[in-house]
């Protein structure tokens, strides 16, 4: 073997560790990187829950801990043994009037077809999973809607992911579809959600009387983190009703779910109890009044 040949060698060999190395950094960052958010992450519940016996959001984090040790590890692995499947032709190309090309060309041809129709949705919810590891869009503990499931994602394996909905249940989603999927992420810059409540009343109602109500109850439940107070808009307006909305600050989707709840229960039994009509009293009343007039 000639000198060319050999500093051709080494010069491959030691630019290929130094890319892998490169490589293998960059996923360790990654790694440590997911493992320290879990830290950051206090309820993995869509909705502000008591967990059944025995199941505790500890218990989850860590679960989830040592599946993106294990994740990470695969990729480590994966990258290592395609570095090497990739120098392997470079480092044969001295050597290759002494090879048989044609012949060896046409196996690794016909192999990579075999391998890629039997394997292809292993392989392409394994690549989508490598990465959705790397994305900071999807990521464990965010709280998302897909495919109009609420709930949080709970898991991300390499070839599926988990998404606990409010009611406890899992929406199971193969990676290479969860790629392709539009959803709404409610925690990717921060936490804090813009709750809204949509309600109608009666055209006749006291306006100024339902936004004072409306804004007063909001800001029994709106965070404290932020200054601005409650918003109170008229949608819009028809022939029978108002539509109304009143907005608050919440500090997560858990809080805004809870925020809604609250806000929508006080408003319909302090409007009631104010005699403001609704567009479904008045429809109420209309109908006892016309029955009792036919009987």
């Amino acid at each position: 073997m000639s000198q060319n040949q050999w500093i051709y060698l080494v010069v491959v060999l030691f630019g290929g560790a130094l890319l892998i190395w490169g490589l293998l950094k960059t996923i360790a960052r990654f790694k440590r990187r997911r493992i320290s958010r879990l830290g950051d992450i206090e309820d993995i519940n869509p909705v502000s829950t008591v967990a059944p016996p025995g199941v505790t959001d500890n218990s989850t984090l860590a679960q989830a801990a040592d599946n993106i040790q294990g994740r990470f590890s695969i990729i480590r692995r994966a990258v290592i043994v395609a570095g090497a499947l990739l120098l392997l032709p470079l480092l044969i190309i001295p050597f290759s009037s002494y090879l048989p090309l044609t012949s060896i060309s046409v196996l690794i041809s016909a192999l990579g077809i075999i391998i890629g129709i039997a394997a292809r949705p292993i392989i392409e919810n394994f690549i989508a999973g490598v990465l959705m590891s790397f994305s900071s869009s999807i990521r464990l503990g965010d709280t998302v809607i897909v495919d109009g499931y609420y709930g949080v994602i709970e898991d991300i394996t390499l070839l599926h992911t988990s998404i606990k909905t409010w009611d406890w249940k899992r929406y199971v989603i193969s990676n290479s579809d969860m790629l392709n999927r539009e959803m709404v992420n409610f925690t990717m810059k921060d936490n804090f959600i813009w709750a809204h409540v949509e309600f109608h009343v009666a055209t006749d109602a006291d306006l100024q009387q339902v936004r004072d109500c409306a804004l007063r109850i909001a800001g029994q439940y709106s965070s404290a983190k932020i200054k601005e107070g409650p918003r109170f808009w008229v949608m819009e307006m028809g022939p029978t009703s108002i539509k109304c909305w009143v907005a608050a600050w919440a500090e997560s989707a858990a809080d805004a779910w809870n925020l809604q709840h609250n806000v929508r229960t006080e408003l319909v039994i302090e409007l009631s109890a104010n005699g403001i009509p609704t567009q479904l009293n008045r429809h109420v009343m209309q109908k006892a009044y016309s029955e009792a007039s036919n009987g």
